[in-house]
């Protein structure tokens, strides 16, 4: 009986190299901070969101020029119209943008892990110790691929 224990530790002892996973994390912000998608993409939002701005500033002084409430009703509820249809579009593209980069910062995540031989790739907040950080790694296949 023994015997059979201690073969059986011998055997776990022996086994659990080959069930260790190698750890990598990435710094999402930094990733997202550094790929120039992202930052295009954030300025093309900003200008689109600062032109609904001056939409509703073009709007506003227009309205001023209206003398009767007919007109002035008639004139705000045709502006809140076109104002919800110009968010609503400017809120898809902010999505539509999103997405394409979360795709591209997740494939090339897998990619760089696939290339270092890495089985678990965690967000740098949520590692305290040890794993391998492959965030300039990733920052660089992003900004290589965004060339092309």
């Amino acid at each position: 009986m023994r015997n059979k224990i201690i073969a059986l530790l011998l055997a776990l002892v022996i086994t659990t190299p080959v069930f260790a996973q190698t750890v990598g994390s990435v710094n999402y912000r930094q990733l997202i901070t550094n790929y120039s998608k992202a930052k295009n993409a954030m300025s093309e939002l900003e200008d689109k969101t600062n032109e609904l701005q001056r939409y509703l500033l073009d709007k506003e002084k227009e309205f001023k020029k209206l003398s009767s409430a007919v007109q002035k009703k008639n004139f705000e509820d045709q502006t809140a119209r076109a104002f919800a249809q110009k968010q609503d579009a400017l809120e898809k593209y902010r999505q539509k943008k999103e997405a394409e980069i979360d795709t591209a910062i997740n494939n090339a995540i897998k990619q760089v892990a696939m290339e270092n031989k890495i089985d678990t790739v965690l967000d740098s907040r949520v590692v305290f110790y040890g794993g391998i950080d492959i965030t300039d790694k990733v920052l660089k296949k992003l900004n290589f691929t965004a060339v092309k």
